[in-house]
């Protein structure tokens, strides 16, 4: 075989690799299709130094020869090589692996698009208080329900660009968790299985000190909300997360990292959401928007020593928040639920006669984690202070709630902020067993006192059906069969100071307390990601 038809022969088979790494998406064949295109990026490179050889040769071997014809005939041979080459290395590429997901890139990485997934599908069994509750949801319910079902978007562009998109069409009202009847519906929630946009931004990436993120996302506030949605250690957020600190913004953000990594900051201007809030992508109603800061150091990363997985920061967040007494649509004021995703406290929503926010909101929240080895703690703490008003009632609250999640994987797996990889991924025929991960979590919080005083018309809250407190514990395992699949099952317990009939009281202090029923939750969780 000549030289030239070895080169063509070296090309086809180079083709025909990158199309069988793109129709064949199995994953028993990842690692080979990889290896074939690695051996494609050789063999272009063989290719390319055989053209040079060639171009070199040309003249020697038309004077050889004596004629031109062959002169000529060589010159088209190694035009329409480096034609084929030219056309092979511009040629797209389909990937399929674990980081990455599905997707499409340019051949020299600038452009891409990858194609992402997660539905989580959940068992719920909860008894609580059916009387007391803080809505005018009255049966709990058990049962299955999908808790999320997100195809997702991500990718490049220009090399310096980055894009996000993610839509929600699982159910995305937080009591429906557990609850069958009732009208009312969490402020700052969407209606039953309505679809709504999680994630609509872009990332312009100037320097890894300087960069720019507008659109829809989570606001760089929350330790355990800024974390990916599939790496939770429980299936529900804690207090922290979930009823004080926003979840999802509309608004833009200067980020970057320094010290080699060691300092992060970002700096927010956004709309502004109600706490645990996620910001529709419509026009914000109200005319002051949200300043978000916040410093995060891991001061000993990278260096080997235990002190490596240290990290530690504080956020805070600023806006003139208004809302207005017509009902719970307009207060501009949350209510705040528990582990099953049942209230515990509301404000009062009498229409025309709502408690509504009426000044200066600002929160604070510190926060931090730890992992060495097998070992992960995170923990955080959140103040707020929150202006509100119902009729000749003005005060300033001050919530407040901390949480404190412990982390241990049984089969050596190092614990880490971004997620847990199985050593040896499961496999029914023998062979792994996947990772066990151990969790506990503790938490509480508390609603300030004035928000219960006052006469039954001015008011904030009632303490009869508004507990003031919430405490408590929860234990989970965690199996993640592979890096796509994790069945999850925690259990928690939350008790309750106030809340219940019988509580009162006056214009200046409460007077008794009658708690709440203890509210215990079992969730099992089977997530599939990728």
């Amino acid at each position: 075989m000549s030289t030239l038809n070895k080169l063509k022969y070296a090309v086809l088979l180079a083709i025909c690799a990158n199309n069988a790494y793109a129709d064949d998406a199995s994953d028993a064949r990842i690692a080979k299709l990889q290896k074939m295109l690695e051996d494609q990026q050789v063999q272009m490179q063989a290719i390319a130094e055989e053209l040079k050889v060639l171009q070199k040769k040309a003249p020697a071997v038309a004077a050889a020869t004596g004629g031109k014809d062959e002169e000529q005939e060589q010159k088209w041979q190694i035009d329409a090589m480096s034609e084929e080459l030219k056309a092979l290395e511009q040629r797209p590429t389909v990937f399929v692996s674990e980081k990455d997901g599905i997707g499409l890139k340019s051949s020299n990485g600038d452009f891409s698009i990858k194609f992402h997934g997660l539905v989580q599908a959940d068992y719920r069994n909860v008894d609580a208080d059916t009387i007391n509750l803080a809505t005018a949801n009255t049966n709990i319910t058990s049962g299955w329900m999908v808790r999320k079902a997100r195809p997702w978007i991500e990718g490049s562009l220009f090399g310096w660009i980055d894009y996000r998109l993610t839509p929600e069409f699982a159910t995305t009202t937080p009591n429906v968790a557990t609850v069958s009847t009732g009208t009312t519906t969490v402020n700052g929630s969407t209606t039953l299985g309505s679809p709504e946009v999680i994630d609509a931004f872009f990332d312009a990436k100037f320097k890894p000190w300087l960069k720019l993120r507008v659109g829809k996302f989570k606001p760089f506030v929350g330790l355990a909300r800024l974390q990916s949605d599939v790496d939770g250690k429980f299936v529900e957020q804690s207090f922290v997360t979930a009823n004080l600190l926003p979840q999802r913004d509309v608004g833009a953000s200067v980020f970057g990292d320094v010290f080699d990594s060691k300092l992060s900051y970002a700096i927010g201007y956004s709309n502004g959401v109600i706490d645990g809030g996620d910001q529709s992508v419509a026009l914000d109603g109200n005319d002051d928007k949200e300043f978000t800061a916040r410093v995060f150091a891991q001061p000993f990363k990278g260096n080997g020593t235990p002190l490596a997985g240290l990290g530690f920061g504080i956020a805070n967040t600023s806006i003139n928040q208004r809302g207005a007494n017509t009902n719970s649509g307009t207060s501009q004021l949350p209510s705040f639920r528990s582990f099953s995703q049942l209230n515990f406290f509301s404000y009062t929503t009498t229409p025309g006669q709502a408690a509504f926010a009426d000044g200066r909101r600002t929160r604070w929240a510190p926060q931090m984690y730890y992992y060495y080895g097998p070992f992960g703690l995170m923990s955080e703490y959140a103040s707020e202070s929150q202006a509100v008003t119902r009729s000749t009632n003005h005060q300033t609250l001050d919530n407040k709630a901390w949480q404190a999640t412990f982390s241990y994987l049984l089969t050596g797996e190092d614990a880490s902020y971004s997620g847990v990889k199985p050593q040896q991924a499961f496999n029914p025929n023998g062979g792994g067993w996947g990772a066990w991960e151990l969790v506990g979590r503790v938490s509480k919080m508390t609603v300030d006192d004035k928000a219960f005083i006052g006469t039954a018309t001015t008011r904030l809250s009632n303490i009869a059906t508004s507990a003031k407190t919430a405490k408590a514990w929860g234990l989970g395992v965690n199996w993640y069969l592979n890096n796509y699949t994790r069945f999850a099952l925690d259990y928690e317990n939350t008790s309750f100071d106030g809340g219940a009939a019988g509580s009162l009281a006056s214009t200046t202090a409460i007077t008794k307390l009658v708690d709440k029923k203890t509210e215990k939750a079992m969730i099992g969780r089977l997530q599939v990601s990728f």
